[in-house]
């Protein structure tokens, strides 16, 4: 009795000694532990630059299994999104499943994570945190495979692409690390798009940069254009006699979209937009009967033109508005107005202080003084150029990104550069001439030019040179003159 006594005691301290080996190994290295590391693999088994996979303890070969992440394309600063990774594997010997994953943008963690169910968790290490599976989360003795979802913040600004990575294991179920399967994987998030605005790039209706010679046939509604791109021929049929031409972005794909404004009642003006990402046709009710729609462009700085009218004041020297429905964050449409000017007052079409933003600018031609607000400050800027009978030709003939005091008189164009305040004077053109303008060379400055009778005479001033183009009609009406006032 003795002796069967102290056999027992034997056998159960060599198994209380045999249990603490195995308590000591599974809190050394979790990853190491049964069917796809139950409790979740520790920080840094993404196979991240600089970091491990499961192979560090599971070192069978990778299967025919497959082993995914399913994320957005792109991603918008400070946006949730969900994602997704996923096992498949027909084999039937994959028992249990298991992942972690981060996101990186130049090794440095990206965005935030946060669970949606009882299958993820999180963690952290060396800087940087990672989502991974629980122990619910290995689905013992699922087949086929398994999938995780869960949340994603982007970063809260533009920090460039974000790329996830992953590893994942295939296990076995059989109470070892032998014969459990690992895979890698990684996918890229790329930024967003960069906004391009080119406010003075007119009439670019191929996208390249470049102010298209172009022309509108009044006669038979049609639009012509000399894409500079590939020097293709394109007639487009759009709008009647009565519409006013509003050519500009709307889209934001950085070409230049087909557009009229027809005037009438409060509720049935409005623009009319052949919008070039899909080639379908958007109604946008705005304005009334004696508004001008000449000031359409880019008021909220996104990339993309805003519908927008001017209306004179009433006789007697009444308040004018500036109308324009932004694009940007405005999901109810609501329209913005702003009180600039007088009756009398001509309204000017430009971005005079280059936050790439149209400003409420206006002539009067009694003081002959242009009156700006400035969108970048508020501030109210007052200048002395030109007279009652110039046209305004405005433009960025500096290349500073600001829209240039410029006024074309008789063949002469006078310009007030906005990068260091200087005068600058052209003699191209005759008085009966269209004046043009637009960057036709694509060099970041706007160009002068004029249309006679179905001739464009440019002088292009990234090289000094005259170009000389055949395109139109007497009685045509040159696209890159519309802004012209």
């Amino acid at each position: 009795m003795k002796f069967n006594v102290f056999r027992i005691k034997l056998v159960v301290l060599t198994l209380f000694a045999g249990s603490a080996v195995l308590a000591f190994t599974f809190g050394r290295d979790l990853v190491g532990t049964t069917s796809a590391s139950i409790s979740g693999p520790p920080a840094s088994r993404t196979s991240a630059p600089g970091e491990q996979n499961c192979t560090s303890c599971h070192n069978a070969a990778t299967g025919a299994g497959q082993f995914t992440i399913t994320a957005p394309a792109s991603y918008t600063p400070g946006q949730t999104y969900q994602i997704q990774v996923r096992h498949v594997n027909a084999d039937s010997t994959r028992k249990r499943w298991g992942f972690e994953l981060t996101s990186l943008a130049n090794s440095v963690m990206a965005g935030t994570f946060a669970n949606i169910g009882a299958s993820t968790k999180i963690i952290s290490g060396s800087g940087r945190s990672y989502i991974e599976q629980t122990s619910a989360g290995t689905f013992q003795n699922q087949l086929g495979g398994a999938t995780w979802t869960f949340n994603w913040t982007a970063p809260a600004s533009n920090v460039g692409p974000v790329t996830f990575y992953a590893a994942g294991l295939q296990a076995n179920n059989d109470g070892s690390e032998s014969g459990d399967q690992t895979y890698t994987t990684n996918t890229v998030v790329q930024p967003p798009p960069t906004v391009i605005v080119r406010p003075h790039v007119f009439s670019d209706f191929d996208g390249d940069g470049k102010t298209d010679v172009g022309v509108y046939r009044g006669t038979d509604g049609m639009w012509y254009v000399n894409r500079s791109s590939n020097s293709q021929f394109s007639a487009t049929p759009f709008g009647v006699a009565t519409d006013k031409l509003t050519p500009a972005d709307f889209d934001g794909d950085n070409k230049t979209d087909v557009a009229v404004w027809r005037s009438g009642p409060a509720l049935t003006a409005g623009f009319y937009i052949l919008q070039s990402t899909t080639s379908t046709i958007r109604f946008e009710q705005f304005g009334q009967t004696g508004d001008d729609p000449s000031v359409v462009g880019d008021w909220d700085g996104d990339g993309n033109a805003d519908v927008a009218v001017y209306r004179d004041g009433a006789a007697g020297g009444g308040q004018s508005y500036f109308y324009y429905r932004g694009s940007l964050n405005n999901p109810s449409g609501n329209t913005t107005y702003v009180p600039w000017g007088t009756s009398g007052d001509r309204p000017l079409r430009g971005d005079f202080d280059g936050d790439s933003k149209l400003d409420a600018a206006v002539f009067r031609p009694g003081t002959q003084l242009w009156y700006i607000n400035q969108s970048a400050t508020s501030t109210l800027r007052v200048e002395t150029w030109g007279v009652a009978t110039d046209k305004f030709v405005l433009g960025d003939f500096d290349g500073d990104g600001k829209t240039d005091l410029s006024v074309y008189r008789n063949g002469v164009w006078y310009i007030k550069q906005s990068s260091n305040g200087s005068a600058s004077y052209v003699t191209w053109g005759l008085s009966t001439d269209i004046p043009v303008t637009g960057d036709f060379d694509s060099d970041g400055k706007s160009d002068v030019g004029v249309y006679r009778s179905g001739v464009w005479y440019l002088r292009l001033s990234g090289t000094g040179t005259m170009s000389v183009q055949q395109f139109g009609i007497g009685t045509d009406t040159a696209l890159a003159g519309l802004f012209t006032q």
